[in-house]
């Protein structure tokens, strides 16, 4: 069991199948399988809930049949394991609960493997970001849907517009990077955001326009809270059983509020207490704040855990909460629109801020990312799923050169002191 363990991989790889075995646990009939097929024809645009769309068992098949596809590329190529493994994995899986399929990533997946051919390197340099890029699945299904031609004709210019958008993503994604210096943990939202604003305005210039969707799911609080406590203890007990040390997992797990990213070199199997310990905080905050766990809310809650190998901590991501919250207090937006409670999840992806530079920072983060998340869906045309990461974008390019200028200031006055 330990060495089983000890693979990346095969954790997530059992992760997944607790996924598998809960969807048919839900819902053992043929109505599952009718549901997934009803996920694969559903337009993908923001929002579509696919739990809504073919219920919460299909949802799930959906997550993990997706995951698996993700997953089985990675072991082929012979991707060696690391911190962004788990969360590029842990996206992939939360994000299938609102607008990937195995069936849309599929050409964005070929066109990253194309890229690496072209430019003569080993697939595995950005076999990661290739995870990432599928952000813009929902532009490979809605090419089928707003085309023009005949189905075939449409189908074979999603099937294009997948492998290009594959194709050109990793050099737009690392040089996006450069923009917020790590401090946005969903750098390849940013990317996507940028990108799928420049493919709506082209699209629209020739009459083809993307309509946003509006469709959550509602009552599922109680089935999906226990089966994210399951997840979550399942995590605690592999980073506790592969550490061996209770008290000493549980006192680095609190160290982690000091690192501003990239846990695992550091902390190892504790990571997994942590991605726990996130999950069981996050549906712990929908009973506090009331949240409608929708399948959106559900896939930024996985992200979130998924995270907690690569610069997400209780600490960060609280203090990011509470700007969400009081921007509401301070606006008419609430925690009960469905919109406001992905947010409250998915700012997380701030968390290197607070973390390197204080919970203070962190609440302004969260205020200010609150009210950009709300407006940037539609210049994007709602085909990147990674919103939030295009919100946290821009606050990490405004917000980081005052946070520095302010200490620099006081270090100069410390310095003269």
């Amino acid at each position: 069991m330990t060495d089983w363990f000890k693979s990346i991989h095969k954790v997530f790889l059992t992760t997944v199948l607790f996924f598998a075995a809960f969807a048919f646990a839900l819902n053992p009939s043929l109505s599952l399988f009718e549901g997934f097929v009803d996920i694969l024809r559903a337009p993908d645009l923001l929002v579509t809930d696919y739990v809504y769309v073919g219920g919460l068992g299909a949802a799930l098949l959906n997550a993990a049949l997706t995951s698996l596809l993700a997953l089985g590329m990675l072991v082929l190529f012979k991707h060696e394991a690391k911190s962004a493994t788990i969360s590029n994995l842990w996206l992939v899986l939360g994000f299938a609960f609102f607008g990937k399929n195995p069936l849309n990533v599929l050409p964005i997946f070929f066109g990253a493997w194309l890229y690496s051919k072209f430019m003569k390197q080993n697939f595995n340099v950005s076999i990661l970001t290739c995870l990432v890029a599928a952000s813009l699945a929902p532009a490979v299904t809605q090419k089928v849907f707003i085309g023009t031609g005949s189905d075939l004709l449409n189908i074979a210019f999603a099937i294009c517009m997948g492998v290009l958008i594959g194709f050109i993503f990793d050099p737009i994604a690392k040089n996006i990077f450069k923009a917020h210096d790590g401090f946005n943990l969903y750098n390849g939202g940013f990317a996507a955001g940028m990108l799928a604003i420049i493919i709506t305005s082209i699209l629209a210039s020739y009459g083809l326009a993307y309509e946003m969707n509006d469709q959550w799911s509602s009552g599922n609080n109680t089935i999906i809270s226990v089966f994210l406590v399951g997840i979550s203890l399942w995590l605690i007990f592999v980073g506790l059983y592969m550490h061996g040390d209770v008290r000493d997992a549980f006192k680095r797990t609190l160290s982690m509020r000091g690192q501003h990213n990239d846990y695992y070199p550091v902390y190892g199997y504790i990571c997994y207490v942590n991605m726990g310990i996130l999950g069981l905080f996050c549906t712990l905050m929908t009973f506090v704040a009331r949240i409608e766990i929708t399948g959106l809310v559900l896939g930024a809650i996985l992200s979130v855990m998924g995270f907690g190998a690569n610069g997400k901590q209780v600490y960060s991501a609280s203090s990011l909460m509470a700007g969400i919250y009081l921007g509401t207090l301070l606006s008419p937006l609430s925690l009960q629109d469905s919109g406001v409670a992905v947010a409250f999840f998915f700012v997380a992806c701030l968390s290197p801020i607070p973390a390197k530079f204080g919970w203070h920072w962190g609440v302004i983060a969260g205020a200010i990312h609150l009210h950009l998340v709300t407006s940037l869906a539609e210049p994007a045309g709602g085909i990147n799923l990674y919103n939030n990461g295009v919100a946290a974008g821009f606050v990490t390019v405004l917000l980081l050169p005052i946070i520095r200028a302010i200490h620099q200031r006081k270090e100069t006055l410390s310095a003269d002191k």
